[in-house]
């Protein structure tokens, strides 16, 4: 199987060459105590959902694994001869909590950068500060093509955007045969992006479909369950949802009959389905989902992902998703960064980031979706037994390191 590669990847060696700049490099003027620190720290910011109605699993695995790329950095000698400080704030994956949490990143703890954020509709809004105040933003896994699609310098992202994701979602349908499609959306830009885009693919494929948008806050799913059935028999739900709400609709719509099951599979196209308390909501409704991730053991990378993997299970008890390699990430692009820039100026970190090649890691210069949005891949996963780990669940696409067939339920 071939060997798929991401921007964590470069963990071993990436620390070898930023401790060596760190006591080789002379300290410049941008370096001072004005930019973003004291004597000794270099302050940047953390940004994404620890309460509702975001998810706070995955804003806590984003802090976590900045933290960890923060303390893995300062042990080889930090930057430019300074020790790195992490200041993270909660955004409730809401606009205006995000807002305000950006904001008091930056005019009260004067950090340098920011990086995270896992919503579509924080990031929107958090990006606008950023541009404003003129600090770099590396978003790690919010998704709306608008976040690098509106061509801001200082922006960044190390996540799929919605329209690859809604791509490869089409071609993984095309690929198992599925003839008929129900979407079922949270009222997010992310949700209503994809919605849009999956729309206009699935016509141009000619794939019947049927899509209802709900509140980000529904707790019963039940009405639009039994709508996206009514006088339409799909043999896929799309469960476009992030937080408890795409747990919920797993429930649900197994109590129902409806899916996954023998006539119908279900795809949960967020992150939370990489995560175990996945189990603790749905119990056995999971069975038989199929999800996404750019990042998957069984996709054979190369070891120098093991260092980070092993040292965020030990440290936290469970093993990162791919979110949590993405946030890691972005510590490493931003020492990177100030690093080669030789200060804390963020209009210099801000150039040296485009023109960042962090082993082969570039971001993209022509304007449009793509603008500096490094993409990594997309695979397709089923879980096939109950309480299963991802790590052990089967790849189903692409075909190239599939492990399985799509396992189908008894009834």
């Amino acid at each position: 199987m071939r060997k798929v590669g991401i921007l964590s990847l470069a963990f071993s060696l990436a620390l070898l060459s930023l401790a060596g700049c760190a006591s080789n490099t002379t300290q410049s003027s941008g370096a001072s105590s004005a930019g973003g620190g004291g004597a000794d720290v270099i302050k940047i910011g953390g940004i994404g959902p620890l309460t509702p109605p975001g998810s706070p699993v995955l804003g806590e695995e984003i802090q976590k694994s900045m933290q960890l790329a923060v303390d893995d950095i300062n042990q080889k000698g930090g930057v430019l001869g300074k020790q790195l400080q992490l200041f993270y704030e909660d955004s409730a994956g809401s606009p205006e909590k995000g807002q305000s949490a950006m904001e008091k990143l930056i005019k009260k703890e004067q950090v340098v950068a920011i990086a995270g954020e896992g919503h579509s509709s924080a990031a929107l809004a958090e990006i606008e500060v950023a541009k404003r105040d003129n600090i770099p933003f590396i978003v790690a896994e919010a998704w709306s093509d608008a976040i690098t699609e509106k061509g801001y310098e200082n922006i960044f992202r190390v996540a799929p955007n919605n329209s690859m994701f809604s791509k490869r979602v089409v071609e993984y349908v095309e690929f198992a045969g599925y003839k008929n499609v129900a979407i079922l959306a949270e009222d997010s830009d992310w949700g209503i992006g994809n919605v849009d885009l999956l729309k206009k693919q699935l016509t141009d494929k000619n794939i019947p479909f049927k899509s209802i948008v709900v509140d980000r806050n529904t707790k019963d799913f039940v009405p639009q369950l039994l709508d996206l059935t009514k006088d339409f028999q799909p043999d896929i739900i799309l469960n476009i949802m992030t937080g408890v709400g795409c747990y919920l609709v797993v429930k649900q719509a197994h109590e129902l009959g409806i899916a996954p099951s023998a006539k119908t599979a279900m795809l949960m196209g967020g992150a939370d389905a990489a995560y175990p308390e996945i189990w603790e909501t749905t119990g056995e409704a999971a069975k038989y989902l199929v999800w996404q991730a750019p990042y998957h053991p069984k996709a054979k990378f190369t070891d120098l992902t093991q260092p980070m993997v092993k040292a965020y299970e030990e440290k936290n008890g469970r093993k990162p998703t791919y979110a949590a390699l993405h946030a890691y990430d972005t510590v490493l692009l931003l020492a990177d960064a100030i690093t080669r820039a030789g200060s804390t100026e963020p209009a210099k970190i801000t150039k040296a980031l485009e023109e960042a090649k962090l082993l082969g890691i570039t971001f993209p210069s022509e304007k449009g979706v793509d603008y500096h949005n490094w993409l990594p891949a997309l695979l397709f996963m089923q879980y096939t037994q109950v309480n299963q780990s991802p790590d052990d669940a089967e790849i189903l696409f692409p075909k190239d390191v599939s492990t399985a067939k799509y396992a189908t339920p008894d009834k």
